[in-house]
């Protein structure tokens, strides 16, 4: 871990990626990316190996995103715009109906509450396992697959039910 310049290169993108979901703001999610590796850096002695580096690093970074979070409110602001860090189809579209554009799946996701926007993020979007979810959000593994399910669940329910109204306007 001596070489700090290779371990931005190696995360930023993710770490940003991640940010951005959650904050919905360009500049805010490029502070925070920020403070993620100067937090990262000052306390790299504190890494026990216990887990993998990447899961260390998304943590800090949550834990920076809710600290920024806690001292907003509203929590559930999401101006998006594209993002260009996601790369399977399949993740984005998450078996979600081929009418939905990905605007309105991002709109829902941003609407929902932290603990689900952060558990479809962390295993849809960022495509992590149960075990690296667990280890970041401090959940069990079973606590990570109920709460997926649930959200996914709430998901597929709100756009159901968006296409639903939308076709009784037709």
């Amino acid at each position: 871990m001596n070489d700090f310049e290779d371990l931005y290169f190696q995360y930023s993108d993710r770490i940003y990626s991640y940010i951005l979901f959650m904050v919905g703001d360009k500049e805010i999610a490029e502070d925070l990316t920020q403070e993620t590796f100067v937090k990262m850096y000052r306390n790299r002695d504190q890494f026990d190996g216990k887990s993998q580096f990447s899961t260390w690093v998304i943590r800090i970074a949550r834990n920076c995103t809710i600290d920024y979070l806690r001292k907003q409110r509203p929590i559930y602001l999401w101006p998006f715009e594209k993002i260009g860090t996601i790369t399977s189809a399949e993740t984005v579209e998450m078996n979600v109906g081929k009418n939905e554009t990905v605007q309105e799946l991002y709109d829902h996701i941003s609407s929902m509450k932290r603990s689900y926007k952060e558990v479809i993020v962390l295993r849809k979007i960022q495509e992590l396992s149960v075990k690296e979810t667990a280890s970041i959000l401090g959940w069990s593994e079973g606590k990570v697959k109920m709460m997926t399910h649930r959200a996914m669940e709430k998901l597929r329910l709100e756009m159901k039910e968006e296409v639903e109204a939308d076709e009784s306007f037709r």
